[in-house]
């Protein structure tokens, strides 16, 4: 990683957690509709590109408006809806009673039309991923915000890809969603009061930025606070104050986190002994290993291993639907 760019460390840790996003579907939705999405592994997204619905997450309900996006970074269970009132149907109930034909596609009754498209993002271990575990459980930017219209250009692009349905576009719309959730949790954090956008908000301050991209690019590096410190051009304690503001924990505290999801990955991509991987991410005892691993990831490293697939999404996401509605 170029350390003299560390701005871009979310674009590294997005790459190398292999980010991949899929849709769900296109609705049009009428009047009265509503449908009960369950908790999953995955990140949730949705955008509504007409109309307004409800959005309800445990005991708070949003209202949403046209170019309204919402991210749930942990995958809640939720519900979205035309009307608090209306009935809603489980979302696997709903996707397996559409057929093929175009009316399959439309949910509700018939009264007032909205659009949306609803996607997931799918990561090599959702429950310790460093952006979406650090997040509000819910990132929300108005149609109306200026925020919001930067983003116009890839959500034209990813309707106009879904609308024509041609060779290869459901590879061009997993690869919008991945720049528009980009594009999405960087405007969100411009957008927030200092302090406000947690480790996202800390890529925009240098000095946490400096910090965090040495632990990135060197996590085996036996660092101390005031080694970073030093690295980062700033004093231990100014360090540790302002880390732990922005970031929400202590330096070594991610560290730590930082060099079991670098072990995590190892575990799934290679065929390294447990003794080289704790080598790689700053560990020489294989006991001390196995116990932070452990702590960390909530099971032993062989049995981690051991459960992983090699390839493709994990099982628990939901299956992309890549026929288009109509409307």
């Amino acid at each position: 990683m170029d350390l003299s760019h560390p701005s871009d460390l979310l674009g590294h840790i997005m790459e190398r957690t292999r980010l991949r996003g899929q849709l769900y579907c296109r609705t049009v939705a009428r009047a009265p509709w509503g449908l009960r999405l369950p908790s999953t592994s995955t990140a949730t997204l949705h955008l509504v590109i007409a109309g307004t619905c409800h959005l309800t997450q445990g005991p708070e309900h949003v209202p949403l408006g046209p170019g309204d996006l919402v991210l749930l970074p942990r995958g809640e269970g939720h519900t979205v809806a035309d009307s608090l009132r209306s009935p809603k149907v489980n979302l696997d109930e709903w996707l397996a009673t559409r057929g093929q034909s175009a009316s399959s596609y439309l949910l509700g009754g018939a009264g007032v039309e909205s659009r949306l498209i609803c996607g997931f993002f799918a990561f090599e271990d959702p429950g310790a991923h460093p952006v979406m575990k650090l997040l509000p459980e819910r990132v929300h930017l108005r149609g109306a915000s200026p925020e919001a219209r930067e983003l116009l250009p890839t959500i034209a692009l990813l309707e106009r890809e879904y609308e024509r349905a041609e060779r290869g576009a459901s590879l061009v719309a997993s690869r919008l969603l991945d720049v528009l959730l980009i594009q999405m949790l960087r405007a969100w954090a411009d957008a927030q009061p200092p302090g406000g956008a947690g480790w996202l908000g800390a890529l925009g301050d240098r000095t946490l930025a400096s910090a965090l991209g040495w632990m990135h690019a060197e996590p085996g590096t036996p660092w101390t606070v005031d080694t970073l410190a030093h690295r980062a051009g700033t004093s231990r304690a100014t360090l540790a104050r302002r880390f732990a503001s922005e970031v929400g924990m202590a330096p070594l505290e991610y560290l730590t986190q930082l060099r079991m999801q670098e072990a995590a990955r190892r575990l799934r991509d290679t065929q390294e002994g447990l003794a080289a991987i704790a080598g790689h991410v700053g560990y020489t005892s294989e006991f001390a290993f196995n116990r932070a691993f452990r702590r960390i990831i909530g099971v032993p490293p062989g049995e981690y291993r051991r459960s992983q697939p090699r390839e493709g999404i994990p099982s628990a996401s939901p299956k992309p639907f890549t026929s288009r509605p109509s409307g």
